[in-house]
């Protein structure tokens, strides 16, 4: 199961720079990619620029504390898998985060016995829930670790621009993606518009993928369908 997390990046939020380190440094064994932030604020930044899969977080941080934070989360995301990582102190602080649908938490200082036992059992329970795929309709969705996308029980293994557009739609949670923003996301030099729509008409035709829709001027907006 532990290998089931080589595909996701994590989110490491961390203000004290000697456990960021030694925690990236093990984290980095088990994970894609390990981001890190000092405090909330940065975190919640590094959330809108990035797809991020797991979340750990410590509570006592400054500028915006761990249960602020994950509160802010879950204002956006309701899903994202968020544990805490926490000193012992913070034990009683710690409950008022429960209904806020954490995944666990662990305290701190921690052996890489602890750390690789607690990923364990959270692989497992990543895997049979089923959080790390995106319903856009009944009939597709998108598995994150796989990079899968489903039409009903057709897969499709879509390229890793298509991935990437895709997440960026997710990403912004039924907001428009204007022309810059998703020129900055995907590419590497500047394009036009046009490339950008023979995109949309690429997943529209490969795949039988009709929910992004064009803003005039704008951008694009995905259109899911219940």
């Amino acid at each position: 199961m532990l290998n089931y997390l080589k595909s996701l990046t994590l989110l490491l939020v961390e203000d004290d720079p000697t456990v960021q380190k030694e925690l990236k440094e093990t984290f980095e064994y088990f994970f894609l990619e390990v981001k890190v932030a000092n405090n909330g604020l940065e975190a919640l930044d590094i959330l809108k620029e990035n797809t991020i899969q797991v979340i750990f977080t410590d509570y006592e941080m400054p500028l915006m504390n761990g249960y602020e934070f994950i509160k802010e989360v879950r204002s956006f995301n309701a899903k994202i898998p968020i544990t805490i990582v926490s000193n012992h102190d913070d034990r009683e602080k710690l409950q008022k985060c429960m209904p806020l649908g954490l995944s666990g938490y662990i305290f701190k200082p921690l052996t890489y016995s602890e750390i690789k036992n607690y990923l364990s059992e959270f692989a497992t329970n990543l895997f049979n829930s089923g959080v790390l795929e995106h319903k856009f309709s009944k009939v597709h969705r998108l598995d994150f670790v796989k990079n899968i996308l489903y039409e009903n029980e057709k897969e499709h293994n879509i390229t890793k621009l298509e991935y990437k557009f895709l997440m960026l739609f997710i990403r912004v949670n039924g907001k428009v993606a204007s022309f810059d923003l998703i020129n900055e996301e995907l590419f590497e030099l500047d394009i036009t518009e046009n490339s950008i729509k023979n995109l949309v008409y690429r997943l529209k035709n490969k795949y039988n993928f009709n929910y992004i829709k064009n803003i005039k001027e704008v951008g694009y907006v995905l259109v899911e369908s219940a």
